[in-house]
């Protein structure tokens, strides 16, 4: 049974919306090293920065799978990384 145009194009589109969430998920990951990171520099607590710093190792382990992720997904995005990576 072969793929029609329609089911090709809805496969793209799904695809598409994947990466969409995918991206949203990667800026969330960004945002929050970010925000850590401040917290981390503001607080006199060693447990709380300890505890923080470890989440932020955790968090950057987060955005080298979303970006294993997206570039599986999208190869012209993993054409982009083998030129950087």
């Amino acid at each position: 049974m072969s793929h029609s145009f329609e089911q090709d194009y809805e496969e793209q589109l799904a695809m598409q919306d994947d990466l969409v969430m995918l991206r949203e998920d990667l800026i969330s990951e960004l945002q929050a090293i970010n925000q850590y990171e401040s917290h981390i520099f503001n607080l006199e607590n060693e447990e709380a920065v300890n505890t923080l710093e470890h989440i932020v190792e955790e968090e950057k382990e987060h955005i080298a799978e979303l970006l294993r992720l997206i570039q599986n997904l999208d190869l012209a995005q993993a054409e982009k990384f083998k030129g950087i990576l």
